[in-house]
């Protein structure tokens, strides 16, 4: 059964207080005592208020905390202002990582964090689970990832991790509020309670086995304009060698980091735009019809086309001409 540590209500207490298993932590967010009920609800009320010092004060004082991406061993001895002091969080204490890796939306309203929340629960076939943050404008994921030995060395271990971290970066990124601070697996996870809180059995949910993708930059591949802006002919040969790579890499997506995918070949077909080779609307009405008839990107298609449109765009602000 899959368990990671917990720890008391004050975030100067960095010692674990002991182990929860991942149902429990489920149940604990589902069904959270009184008690921490009327924190929550000091922490919506400064959130609405707009006292961000107060919310964190409330957080770091009240709630309990997790780290679901790591357990930590005896304390390291540290010193700090010419003290010495036992330090449990931090990557030299790792005696084991587990399969999971944290993800943060935040700066949303209710109203989108219920429904970011709902998309990449249903889209995302290996989200563990999703429930809302205390302050209910932020979303919080446990995604499962495969399970990294510890090595000798536990920094070349950390950073395995971090190659799985920085492809749900260049996945999840598209979405708005994502915040990558969680790739830091030392960070805490503070409870918070959502009665509709979304879960799958974790023997049944895939593995994230992506690992870092690496853009290339387009000025690398595409450099930037050595011609004034022009405006060619319809039906012109460059129109409709850029319209076919376009229909080329967009049908071509068949399995994820879809977003990615879907990015770079709007980044690479908004050059062609910028440089006039296709008409702006009829470059964004090409790649909707594209992105509805992939029967893989059609499962999330709003989301899809946010990033499509995006990326489009900015593709646009760097013409790029064909020699």
């Amino acid at each position: 059964m899959l368990k990671f540590q917990y720890y008391d209500g004050d975030i100067k207490k960095s010692k674990p207080k002991g182990l929860v298993s991942l149902d429990k932590f489920i149940e604990k967010h589902a069904k959270p005592s009184d008690k921490l009920l009327g924190v929550f609800a000091q922490i919506e009320e400064a959130t609405n208020n707009g006292d961000m010092k107060l919310k964190a004060e409330l957080k770091m004082r009240n709630l309990f905390y997790f780290t679901p991406s790591a357990i930590f061993g005896d304390g390291a001895i540290k010193t700090r202002n010419g003290k010495e002091y036992k330090s449990y969080r931090c990557y030299e204490n790792i005696i084991e990582l587990n399969p999971l890796a944290q993800l943060d939306f935040d700066g949303l309203t209710t109203e989108e964090a219920v429904s970011i929340k709902n998309y990449l629960f249903e889209q995302y076939e290996q989200v563990v689970c999703a429930y809302l943050s205390p302050s209910r404008k932020g979303v919080k994921l446990l995604l499962r990832i495969p399970k990294i030995e510890l090595k000798e060395n536990v920094k070349d271990s950390v950073s395995e991790y971090k190659d799985y971290y920085r492809a749900i970066e260049s996945e999840f990124s598209s979405y708005k509020g994502f915040d990558p601070a969680p790739k830091n697996l030392v960070l805490p996870l503070f409870i918070s309670y959502d009665s509709d809180i979304l879960y799958r059995n974790f023997k049944d949910t895939k593995e994230w086995d992506i690992k870092e993708v690496v853009e290339e930059p387009l000025y690398q591949k595409y450099p930037l304009p050595f011609k004034p802006y022009k405006k060619l002919k319809s039906n012109d040969k460059n129109e409709l060698r850029a319209i076919r790579t376009v229909r080329k890499y967009i049908s071509g997506i068949v399995t994820a980091p879809g977003h990615y995918q879907l990015r770079t070949a709007c980044l690479i077909f908004g050059t062609r735009v910028g440089a006039g080779y296709v008409d702006r609307f009829e470059a964004e009405r090409e790649v909707e019809s594209l992105v509805r008839n992939n029967r893989y990107l059609a499962k999330g298609v709003e989301g899809y086309l946010t990033t499509a449109k995006w990326s489009l765009n900015e593709g646009i602000k760097t013409p790029n001409y064909y020699n």
